[in-house]
């Protein structure tokens, strides 16, 4: 499995990661529920968890899932860091990739803009070329008529040839 499989494997984006641990403890019997509401002390601070200060019963801590509870965070943090590093990484490089299409493209273009004059100019050409040969065309018919168009022609033979004795 790539490095990148093995991420995504670990990472699916939902924050199910990060309440692994909390999610844990919520289905713990409520004796180690800690309710913070209405435990103050006369100076504002909290009860260490020792019962010295008022005798009343030692309050219990569940530190150890709030360790947990962060280092899954951490670790999701860094898999989505990983994951969005590997991502700018990617879009780096389509982006470059883009740009050398971009590139191309835009030399087709002007390569192709290129021979579309050239084209133009040699359509020119063969038009004028085409208008001159017609006029000369118009010329030499004209020349022919006037030369050899006056001319009566022969009346051809239709009867039989006489006969002479």
């Amino acid at each position: 499995m790539s490095d990148r499989a093995s991420i995504d494997a670990g990472y699916n984006g939902s924050p199910n990661v990060m309440m692994r641990a909390w999610q844990a403890k919520a289905d713990a019997s409520p004796e180690k529920v800690v309710s913070f509401m209405g435990i103050e002390s006369r100076n504002g601070a909290f009860p260490t968890g020792d019962g010295a200060h008022d005798g009343g019963p030692t309050i219990t801590r569940e530190w150890s899932s709030a360790v947990d509870l962060i280092r899954e965070a951490s670790e999701a943090i860094r898999v989505g860091e990983e994951r969005a590093s590997e991502l700018e990484a990617q879009l780096a490089q389509v982006v470059a990739q883009a740009d050398l299409e971009i590139r191309r493209l835009e030399q087709e273009v002007a390569t192709g803009v290129q021979n579309l004059a050239r084209s133009e100019e040699r359509v020119r050409l063969a038009e004028a070329r085409a208008s001159e040969a017609e006029e000369w065309l118009v010329r030499l018919h004209d020349a022919a008529i006037e030369a050899f168009g006056n001319r009566a022609k022969p009346a051809p033979v239709t009867g039989a040839p006489e006969e002479t004795e």
